[in-house]
């Protein structure tokens, strides 16, 4: 009789793994917009940590005349090409016997605080606090060294005509023009000495530019560090 008892316990166990199989294995149906949801899903997933609040994504929506799809298996996601560009694909694949893929576009746009005009400005204007203020802009805008700090920049002069709502880089500016009288920063290990001198031509800022020392009455290369500041570069 216990012989029985375990061929049928046996029995009920494979019967059992059986039945569970098959429930497992019934496809799951997705409509275009759960596919899209899921891809943007996927994708915000794949963003840095620290990212994720500077990083605007817009996924196209799949076409419903494509139909339902349905897959056994849980889908897998892939991009086309790098995260950092800004065209992209995301690719949706069943891996299954009847396996299928899908393929959505997407634009992966970094978001960055910038300086922004608040007025039209003329060439050889002198920048002033109400001129600018700070706005957010997709990266993708922006040509040149971004200004970040509107303070970094006061006084100093345009290059070039400026429009409202327009970006600001350093590339507009000269920090140093020439002419100006400007502030020299000698350091050399412990030794802090300032001099000052006047500028021989326009020099935005990180650029190398040759000063006139006003005591010694030589010309010096100086990288342009602020407004009206120069450092000697050894």
């Amino acid at each position: 009789m216990k012989k029985y008892e375990n061929l049928f316990k046996q029995a009920l166990i494979i019967t059992s793994f059986f039945v569970f199989n098959v429930i497992a294995a019934e496809p799951v149906s997705y409509s275009p917009a759960e596919l899209t949801a899921a891809a943007t899903d996927w994708l915000t997933e794949q963003l840095p940590a620290d990212a994720s609040q500077n990083i605007k994504i817009e996924v196209n929506e799949l076409d419903n005349r494509i139909g339902n799809k349905s897959c056994k298996a849980p889908l897998t996601f892939n991009l086309a090409q790098a995260i950092t560009q800004r065209q992209n694909t995301i690719q949706i694949r069943c891996n299954t016997t009847d396996s299928w893929q899908l393929y959505v576009p997407v634009k992966i746009d970094e978001i960055i605080e910038a300086v922004i005009l608040q007025q039209n400005i003329s060439v050889g204007s002198v920048i002033t606090a109400d001129m600018l203020t700070t706005d957010t802009r997709e990266r993708r805008f922006i040509r040149g060294s971004l200004v970040t700090h509107a303070e970094d920049v006061v006084g100093a002069k345009t290059k070039r005509s400026l429009s409202i709502g327009q970006i600001l880089t350093f590339q507009d500016l000269c920090l140093v023009c020439k002419g100006d009288v400007v502030t020299i920063s000698i350091n050399d290990n412990s030794i802090s000495v300032a001099a000052t001198g006047v500028a021989q031509s326009d020099g935005s800022l990180g650029d190398t530019i040759k000063v006139m020392n006003q005591q010694s009455k030589r010309a010096i290369n100086a990288e342009v560090i602020a407004v009206n500041l120069v450092k000697v570069k050894f």
